[in-house]
């Protein structure tokens, strides 16, 4: 496995550590992500990486659309991280074309992909009062390619505006600064 690949699966592994300790009475509380809730965050990472994984499948691009309404999240979650899995291990990281950032390799999509899981890890642990701890390699290599898309995630409203990070500040909290996170 990739160093690409094998770094968008651990994103996923923190994200989904993540839903399993949210608590029952959690899913209503409000995220960093302005208006959306700890349920409305994980409709939002089902619907990236459920079109992620249709492109695996089918080589088909869309863009990604929040998942339809649960009263489940950790059961949709689960629902979209195992059809994920399925659908990378089967995929074609070679195949190149049109996809949501331009032209390049699926692999190449797929580690543009990695910071969303790993961002929404931290800020569903936010909501749900869940230590997360965002592995340092994992922040400089999504903050190197979030850097790398130039002004495409702000304009599109995938990221936020950068917030000071503090003095002496680690690769997490530079990275989490640069999405626009008080670290």
């Amino acid at each position: 496995m990739s160093e690409t690949i094998d770094n968008f699966h651990r994103a996923v592994a923190l994200f989904d550590a993540v839903v399993a300790e949210v608590p029952a009475d959690a899913w209503g509380n409000s995220t960093p992500c302005d208006a959306w809730d700890a349920t409305e965050l994980v409709r939002h990472q089902c619907g990236v990486l459920d079109a992620l994984a249709d492109i695996a499948r089918t080589g088909e691009v869309n863009l990604p659309q929040m998942a339809d309404e649960t009263d489940d999240p950790a059961a949709r979650w689960a629902e979209t991280r195992d059809g994920l899995t399925a659908a990378l291990n089967g995929a074609d990281l070679s195949a190149e074309g049109q996809y949501w950032f331009g032209p390049m390799s699926f692999e190449d999509l797929v580690g543009m992909v990695q910071w969303d899981p790993l961002t929404h890890a931290w800020d569903l642990g936010q909501s749900a009062g869940v230590a997360v701890e965002l592995p340092e390699d994992l922040c400089e290599s999504s903050l190197a390619r979030v850097k790398s898309l130039g002004d495409i995630p702000r304009k599109w409203k995938l990221i936020s505006d950068e917030v000071p990070a503090p003095d002496g500040a680690t690769a997490a909290q530079r990275y989490l600064a640069y999405v626009g996170r008080q670290p």
